[in-house]
């Protein structure tokens, strides 16, 4: 007997259908794809906040510095630069709550940030295609885990707050101004992004000489001044200075990195020449530029990101110097890498709306492989409690202490609170 299915289900298909090609092109992308998007988010990194620990500088430089400076800490540069938002939420849960809880407030708050992001994101004034994937790339797009849920890589996903910034239709309610005011002052001073993507400012007002592209960019300059500032003291920042360099391996590992991995996973890329893999970081990169290029209806929007894009993935590729590793092992410095792979799956979500039929389908199975090879290691597993509760007591107190943190073998030597 043939199987039958009911008129309900296939009802509640098509809507579901019907509802997902609509928020491809909408202004505004419906709530519950929002929500998806922030709950495959966290379920990555479950643990981060069911089982919340702090990581790496999230103790040894916020904590710390928090304790030993306190609120005056937002003025402390760290790695050549100030990291503002990381700052308040140290300063935020030394305030409002008892250590024990201040893993989860960093976490909670990580958390909150990139929920906001989503958002934003998905709001009216933010008029480009695709939004569905732009949101489910942070959580799908190949990665290590290193970047989301804590607040010493926060910065990696406050960034794109800036990077749309200058595609955003003009405010036209006084919440809005002073919303955008608010994210470009925090961002523009959590990180070196200000200074990177201040190109990408100059180029949005220049394009249209309107107030409303001039007062982002009179902002971010001044948020680029003082970052500079900090990172001319702090005096050249790669990680291998004087060292030749060395083209082949360069551009291996932003073919192995950015592109293959992506949409191959890890298992294939051992086969893989470095050449190979040089050729195709220099084909796709080219690539990208001619498409962002190319005369079409979104062209200022596309060389907007594609800017920003270069701007970011030169400098982030400037500050690890990855032509002078001896080996590639894909996890040491992802988070340099994190931005570039994302803004990766936005170009081909646009690219899947083009009228020539064979990019745009090209660009959807991109997009499905791109998120499906990943999926059998989608959930990283959950690394040693370390039962922060029952060892930061001398944080109460105010003595010194040594506290074992994430990542494993890692310790917080706490100095003690001085008396103020």
């Amino acid at each position: 007997m043939a199987a039958t299915v009911s008129p309900s289900s296939l009802t509640l298909s098509a809507r579901l259908i019907a509802s997902l090609r609509a928020a491809w092109t909408a202004r505004q992308t419906p709530w519950w794809i929002v929500v998806f998007a922030a709950v495959a988010f966290a379920l990555r990194k479950p643990w981060a906040l069911h089982t919340p620990q702090l990581y790496a500088e999230d103790a040894c430089i916020f904590l710390v510095q928090q304790e030993q400076f306190g609120f005056r800490a937002v003025l402390e540069p760290y790695m050549g630069y100030l990291h503002t938002l990381p700052r308040l939420i140290a300063w935020f849960a030394a305030a409002t709550a008892d250590p024990a809880w201040w893993p989860a407030v960093y976490s909670g708050s990580s958390f909150a940030i990139t929920i906001a992001l989503f958002f934003r994101i998905a709001s009216p004034r933010f008029d480009v295609p695709g939004k569905p994937v732009l949101l489910l790339a942070f959580a799908f797009a190949a990665h290590t885990g290193e970047v989301p849920l804590n607040i010493t890589n926060l910065q990696w996903i406050s960034a794109f707050f800036m990077l749309i910034q200058p595609l955003l239709s003009a405010p036209t309610r006084l919440v809005d101004r002073v919303a955008d005011f608010t994210i470009l002052l925090l961002v523009g001073l959590t990180g070196p992004f200000s200074v990177i993507l201040l190109p990408v400012y100059v180029w949005a007002w220049w394009r249209d000489r309107r107030l409303a592209t001039f007062l982002p960019l009179l902002l971010v300059a001044a948020c680029a001044a003082i970052q500079l500032h900090f990172i001319v003291q702090a005096g050249p920042n790669s990680a291998a200075p004087g060292e030749p360099f060395h083209p082949l391996q360069f551009f291996s590992v932003i073919g192995s990195r950015l592109f293959i991995w992506s949409f191959l996973g890890p298992a294939l890329l051992a086969p893989l020449s470095n050449v190979v893999r040089a050729v195709v970081a220099v084909t796709a990169f080219v690539g990208l530029g001619f498409w962002a290029l190319r005369d079409q209806p979104r062209r200022s929007q596309h060389v907007l990101l594609f800017l920003g894009f270069f701007l970011i993935s030169a400098a982030c590729f400037f500050r690890t110097r990855h032509d002078t590793w001896g080996t590639d092992n894909l996890a040491d410095g992802d988070r340099y890498f994190y931005i570039s792979r994302v803004l990766l799956f936005w170009f081909l979500a646009w690219a899947c709306t083009s009228v020539r039929r064979g990019v745009a389908w090209t660009a959807t199975a991109l997009v499905i492989v791109g998120f499906a090879v990943h999926l059998p290691a989608f959930r990283y597993a959950a690394p040693p409690d370390f039962h922060w509760a029952d060892h930061c007591d001398p944080i109460r107190r105010g003595v010194p202490a040594k506290i074992p943190i994430l990542p494993a073998g890692w310790d917080v030597d706490y100095p003690g609170r001085p008396v103020r």
